[in-house]
């Protein structure tokens, strides 16, 4: 009996481990593998969390939205709130009035995953304060991991170093511990670089590559300006999930980085505006393209 719990444990460990590192594939199968039967109900839903979420970073929305019924608990309600508003942008308002509402309800806002959730729907608006702000006060390693990224994406290394800190006393072999410790590496560059590609590289040795892995080296092959190096872990990322945003936008970088031909350039940038029309990098393409008309306009004759 003891060594069949064990084991449900180290699924349960697998299947969260594989999200962190971008398996989803991954973690759905262990999940799916694990009988109800061998789980207390805490470990249900935090089997159910992590599955649903995977379904949700693999886009398939419909499965998360048909499957979490209205009965269940806050964690999954908040799951399916994520799913929803990534559905549809015309679900997007609904949700975040929602989100609004539940996180004024005191005892609903101290759940772990709902912070979790909440901060996430934030970040991608762009409310960074409100995605900081969900978490704050969290001490577990995926809320402390949440605060390094908002951190890091408004410019605060020194921030950023502090909860990283907090995450390294927890627990410093956490696959989430050594993933954030890569990422305020990037961010502070210069030798902390190789530092970066050594945690990302180590950790595609212990666990197997995936799309999350191969861009960390990517990118810090980019900065270390090996180009072909870069490219090949980027083409490899693509054939392990070949709609990936964050993959294409690197590949377009390194691209221009290593003089390609511009029809090749463009073939990425037009993959990725049918991906993700709404990402940041496209974004930011189109207004610079609008600047550009604007001010050839104003000295036109």
């Amino acid at each position: 009996m003891a060594g069949k719990q064990d084991n449900t444990e180290q699924r349960l460990f697998d299947l969260k481990n594989n999200f962190f590192l971008g398996n989803y594939q991954g973690a759905i199968n262990e999940g799916l593998a694990i009988p109800s039967s061998k789980l207390k109900d805490n470990d249900k839903v935090d089997r159910d969390v992590y599955v649903y979420r995977s379904y949700i970073a693999q886009g398939k929305y419909q499965i998360v939205l048909d499957e979490i019924k209205d009965s269940a608990g806050p964690a999954l309600q908040a799951v399916k709130l994520l799913a929803t508003y990534l559905s549809k942008e015309e679900q997007k308002d609904i949700a975040l009035v929602t989100l609004k509402e539940w996180m004024a309800d005191g005892v609903a806002a101290n759940n772990p995953i709902l912070q979790i959730i909440a901060a996430t729907i934030h970040f991608f608006e762009g409310n960074y304060e409100g995605a900081m702000r969900c978490v704050y006060q969290s001490n577990s390693l995926e809320g402390l991991a949440m605060l390094v990224q908002i951190y890091l994406k408004i410019d605060r290394v020194d921030q950023a170093e502090k909860e990283l800190k907090a995450m390294l006393q927890t627990d410093d072999d956490a696959t989430l511990s050594l993933l954030a410790s890569a990422w305020v590496s990037i961010a502070m560059g210069g030798e902390k670089i190789q530092e970066a590609f050594s945690t990302f590289q180590e950790l595609s040795e212990k666990y197997g590559s995936t799309a999350l892995l191969l861009n960390g080296l990517a990118v810090c092959s980019l900065h270390l300006r090996r180009f072909g190096e870069a490219e090949r872990y980027l083409l490899q990322a693509l054939e392990k999930n070949s709609s990936d945003p964050e993959t294409l936008v690197n590949l377009i970088v390194c691209y221009q980085q290593e003089d390609k031909p511009q029809e090749l350039i463009t073939r990425q940038i037009n993959q990725l505006k049918t991906i993700a029309p709404k990402h940041p990098w496209c974004l930011g393409l189109q207004k610079a393209n609008d600047d550009f008309d604007r001010f050839a306009k104003s000295f036109a004759f």
